[in-house]
């Protein structure tokens, strides 16, 4: 299939990387990124009140949007190979979000799932992508844990981990272990889907890429088809490679959907939570403008906690789902915990990150235990993180009164995000035949579960 609309492509990026203003990578950090982030911060008035994980005044979605609108159309898109820079007009950024879709058809046949898009006190349900969405897990083990969320019913589409070694060889950027990563991957999902009586389920897949060589050989190798996905990351911060701009021009070629992964670093050269959320909405316009993506995770990451349950993290997602009343996009919340399986704590983190995520507007993601460094997770907390999310949006819960009931949680693991347990591997929690829980940590969610009704939130299968 060949491109032959009047929309830009990843091509046309290149060739304009390719004539753009040569800029050295640190100058680019520091005074296109850092530097300009904070006067739009002055400009629109976007502050960040630490007394509260979630952004509460309605005004800020306008001005989060436009601040990271104009962020966008000043600084353009950083292309590393070339150290010059990709711009793009202000009508062109607008094209490209107002041409972006509000709704994707995802997977195929009986296992096809709507995603829309959804606002700030939505009572739509969130769609859920369960898997470990990147995390490097053994490959012994590859097919029982992605077997694990295929079987859950509550969730929608699988994005499940990494395969970093095959055969003895360490996958290698570009290497033939990439390629023979992505397809053993792709092999073991379309198993696991099979299995679980879900062939047709929506896959955002190929996270074995290093390079882009996975998605490709994935690709060519019929396993990643139409309605599938795979990730396509806005690097830190405001750039992309040929790597990304590779798998989003053979994508759209084959009708892949690109998922587009913004995950401005908090602390880092987007500032603060507010400067954060700023170059989240910026990302977020290039990814539809360079890849003309399908949708987009939004994944802010904290310099030293890094989880997506910290409370800056989560202001950022809070903000960026007000910003979306401007952007009417599928925005997905990635929920990312610092603990793992077998932890209080990774059950409260993943309840006060989904609370948020629900409560305004974003679908859910996950959860991806120990920070994904560890496959110390498995279906039964995306079962989980499915619950606490559909009752926050059957309960027409208002975004800015889920402050004190997520204060409430964070009490229970905030002190220890620096130094967190990661919990235990899949293996030694569940069925590896099966994919099922074992009793010990069934009774542990059951026991958490309990405690969320308490608070209000009923979770039908685990209260």
């Amino acid at each position: 299939m060949v491109i032959l609309d009047s929309m830009l492509t990843p091509l046309e990026v290149e060739a304009r990387a390719k004539q753009g203003e040569y800029v050295e990578q640190k100058k680019f950090d520091l005074e296109r990124v850092s530097r300009r982030v904070a006067e739009l911060e002055k400009e629109y008035s976007i502050t960040y009140d630490p007394a509260c994980p979630v952004a509460t005044d309605p005004g800020l979605g306008k001005a989060v949007f436009e601040a990271g609108f104009t962020l966008a159309a000043d600084t353009g898109l950083y292309i590393v190979e070339e150290s010059r820079v990709a711009k793009f007009t202000v009508e062109e950024l607008r094209e490209a979000l107002t041409s972006a879709p509000c709704e994707l058809l995802l997977g195929r046949g009986l296992d096809t799932r709507v995603l829309k898009s959804r606002l700030p006190g939505d009572t739509l349900r969130p769609f859920v992508f369960g898997g470990l969405a990147g995390t490097p897990v053994p490959e012994e083990y590859f097919y029982p844990s992605a077997l694990s969320y295929a079987v859950e019913p509550l969730v929608d589409a699988l994005d499940h981990g990494s395969i970093q070694e095959v055969s003895g060889v360490r996958v290698r950027a570009g290497a033939p272990s990439e390629a023979v990563a992505g397809v053993r991957e792709l092999l073991s999902l379309r198993r696991a889907l099979r299995d679980a009586g879900r062939p047709g389920m929506h896959l955002l897949a190929a996270e074995s890429s290093v390079s882009s060589t996975a998605s490709l050989a994935a690709i060519a190798s019929g396993l990643l088809v139409t309605g599938d996905a795979h990730l396509l990351p806005v690097l830190n911060e405001l750039k992309a490679d040929y790597a990304q701009l590779t798998k989003a021009e053979v994508g759209l070629e084959n009708g892949i959907i690109g998922a587009a992964l913004v995950d401005p670093i908090v602390g880092g050269f987007a500032r603060g939570p507010a400067g954060s959320a700023i170059v989240a909405v910026a990302e977020t316009l290039l990814a539809l403008a360079a890849y003309r993506a399908g949708y987009v995770l939004i994944h802010p990451t904290h310099i030293v906690k890094k989880a997506t349950s910290a409370p800056e993290c989560m202001w950022v997602q809070s903000a960026v789902g007000l910003a979306n009343e401007h952007l009417r996009l599928p925005l997905v919340g990635d929920i990312w915990p610092a603990f793992g399986l077998g932890t209080h704590e990774y059950l409260y983190e993943i309840a006060a990150n989904t609370i948020v995520a629900s409560a305004y507007g974003l679908h859910l993601l996950g959860p991806v235990p120990a920070n994904g460094t560890a496959p110390n997770g498995g279906g039964l907390e995306a079962r989980f993180m499915a619950e606490v999310g559909h009752a926050i949006a059957e309960q027409g819960v208002k975004p800015a009164s889920v402050c004190d009931l997520v204060k409430e949680l964070l009490k229970r693991y905030e002190e220890r995000l620096k130094s967190p347990d990661p919990g235990k591997p899949f293996w030694e929690a569940y069925n590896v035949k099966t994919g099922r829980p074992g009793r010990e940590w069934l009774e542990m969610v059951y026991s958490v579960s309990r405690e969320l009704r308490e608070y209000g939130v009923s979770l039908p299968s685990l209260g």
